[in-house]
Parts: C-alpha cells; structure tokens; sequence
C-alpha cells in the first residue's frame, strides 16, 4: 500500500533523496509488546549507523527508558521523547530543548480526572506518577515495568518537578476515542489550552499546545544541520502521524491507526515482522 504525500511530492521521488537522519518510533515499532529488540531490527540499525546516518528514537516515553534502548542500540544521537516535549542526549545526560506542561494545569487536570473517574498519571523526566489508589488496568502496569513509576497522595504537591505531560488510561481499547473527544471538550470547557492524542490502543495524552514528534523531530534534524527532505521517520500510531507527514520519507507499520497510515508514503510490516528493519532496508540499505 502506498498513499501520496498532500505537499504532492510522491513518496518515490522523495526516497530517491539520500536519508541522513532516521527517527523510529519505540512501542509497536522498534519493539512489541514483550519490550525486547529483535535481532533483524538491531542489525538493520547497526549497518544504518555504520553508513554515516544519524538514528535517534522518537517516543511518549521519558528518557529514562528511552536511553537505555538508544545505548542498546549504539546511537549516538539525542532522542525525542514525551512528544517531542524533550529533546535529549541521553550520553551526556543533558537537556537540549524542551517543553514542559504550565504547572497550574496539574490541579485542574487532577480534580478532572478525580470527577470523571479518569485513570490519570504524569510524566517526569524519568518518572511516572500514579494516584495512591487507582484502577489502572494491568496493560498498564505491564508497559510501564522497565519504567520509573510511583504513586502519589496529591500531584498538585507531590511531584517533585513540572511534568512534561498527563496520559489517561482505558481498560477497553474500544472506548479509547471516546475518553479522547471527552478530554478534549473538558479541557476546553475548564479554558486549558493542550493537544489531545492518543499514542496507544489504551492510553491518550494531554500535551503542550502544537507539541508534536514533528516540532521535535524538526528542532533535531535543524540541530544536525539536516534537511527535512533526508530525514526518514517510522511509526504506528495517531501521535506519529505528525512526524511521519513531515518527514521527507514516512513510513507507517503495518496494523497502524487510519491516521499515520493516512500520513504515511509507504507501509511496512508488521513489528512481528521486523518492520522497523524492512523500512531500513528498502530506504537506507539497499
């Protein structure tokens, strides 16, 4: 399945351009579900890196977890994170852009969450806070196990730095949509300026004001010196769509949400099938 870009420039032209820059999404792209990175993957980025190009992962996750499949992987460049709310070299260990939440937001989101029975966390630099007592379902909690996370009494006192995001928790897939036209109507009922968007089949976020992998992606790829045209961006889901549309090649995973395989010039397998590795190879490697 190929879909056209809407600037007009076809996908094939736009990948004859020489990729210098490749940004890959983390969940249900460079892994699945058991948070492992396959071999066909590593070794796809391995010779990717061994031809001169820059490889950073752009994720919602924070930095914590984010280094340390980055320094899996052997990169060398900054990662993306929480939405491009942070741009970071994880080797240094030091902040190069970012974009965190307004703090007043904490406690009106927090009271909101607390009315409509939402099950809500923040996001630190290498933290995920949860409420004492909450009924995140186990999916969660599975996703956020090679993760930071604790729980907290009161998040308008007891987070220990301005959270880069919130993200929202369903149990059911089927009603996430449904929780995230919700948040969008509540937020701007309560006069919250944020984006809305759903980043997992259960989670949706609450995010800075035009915040997307795209602005962060673009503030790295001007911070390497490199054009839009050569950079090659990989995801899966409605929070990738951004990235993917203004990369000069994006490339969505097969079983993507309708939105990034709306925004996307070409689609790849699977994560099952290495799909992250069949990008590399058809647009870097061979």
């Amino acid at each position: 399945m190929v879909v056209e870009h809407s600037s007009g420039t076809t996908p094939q032209n736009r990948a004859r351009l020489a990729i210098r820059l490749v940004a890959l999404d983390l969940d249900h792209t460079l892994v699945g579900p058991d948070l492992i990175l396959r071999p066909r993957v590593k070794e796809a980025v391995a010779r990717t890196l061994a031809r001169g190009v820059a490889v950073t992962i752009a994720t919602g996750r924070g930095a914590g977890i984010t280094g340390r499949y980055a320094a899996e992987l052997g990169l060398s460049a900054p990662i993306i994170c929480f939405q491009g709310g942070l741009v970071y070299d994880y080797r240094a260990r030091r902040v190069l852009h970012e974009v965190r939440l307004d703090p007043a937001v904490i406690p009106i989101v927090a009271q909101m969450a607390e009315r409509h029975g939402w099950n809500l966390q923040f996001e630190t630099t290498t933290m995920s806070y949860l409420p004492r007592v909450s009924g995140h379902p186990q999916e969660l909690l599975d996703l956020l196990r090679l993760a930071g996370w604790r729980r907290v009494d009161n998040f308008a006192t007891d987070l220990p730095e301005t959270p880069y995001k919130f993200i929202l928790t369903v149990g059911d897939g089927a009603q996430r949509d449904v929780l995230a036209a919700e948040l969008s109507a509540r937020l701007a009922e309560a006069g919250l300026n944020l984006t809305v968007v759903p980043s997992h089949p259960i989670l949706v976020e609450g995010i800075p004001a035009g915040l997307s992998k795209a602005t962060g992606l673009a503030w790295l790829a001007d911070y390497l010196g490199i054009a839009r045209e050569a950079v090659l961006a990989v995801g899966d889901n409605d929070n990738d769509a951004a990235m993917l549309a203004w990369a000069g090649v994006g490339v969505a995973m097969g079983d993507s949400s309708p939105a990034a395989l709306a925004a996307a010039g070409w689609v790849a397998p699977s994560v099952a099938e290495d799909g992250a590795a069949a990008a590399l190879e058809k647009y870097v490697l061979d």
